[in-house]
């Protein structure tokens, strides 16, 4: 049972949330990827995810992510949460971007998804969700699967 279980992070906004299998959000083809962006972003989940293996938490800042995710990932939350993602997982090791969906209307959030390479041989994924300011307003970590 343990594919089945879904580990979320973090807490997403409520309309990302209702939104994530909808039709609203469309895959951003290869040729328009900013390689600059996915690369900061790719390392701010890397300094998340490295900051929590190491016992440690990452301090997000107004400049990067909304007052409700710096809120909701603070120390606590995230070494609790580290806890239970190398108990499912294993320790966390490296990032591997995928893609990119963008939202079509509503709040048009941009959900970048990696493969998240930890101990064990699971496929997980690893998303992070920016709203339209360019602020981290999502970190989900759970079990791949090819849609959202």
């Amino acid at each position: 049972m343990r594919t089945f279980i879904y580990f979320t992070v973090s807490f997403f906004v409520l309309a990302s949330v209702s939104c994530q299998s909808s039709p609203d959000y469309v895959t951003v083809q290869e040729s328009k990827l900013d390689k600059y962006k996915i690369a900061s972003i790719k390392q701010l989940g890397h300094e998340i995810l490295t900051a929590q293996k190491n016992n440690g938490y990452y301090s997000l800042t107004k400049k990067q992510a909304t007052t409700q995710m710096i809120e909701g990932l603070n120390e606590s939350v995230q070494k609790a949460s580290y806890k239970k993602i190398k108990s499912l997982f294993g320790d966390y090791e490296d990032l591997q971007f995928k893609s990119l969906l963008r939202g079509l209307s509503g709040e048009k959030y941009m959900i970048y998804r990696f493969k998240g390479n930890f101990k064990t041989d699971a496929d997980i994924e690893v998303r992070m969700v920016f709203n339209e300011e360019e602020k981290l307003a999502g970190f989900f970590i759970k079990p791949w699967n090819e849609s959202l």
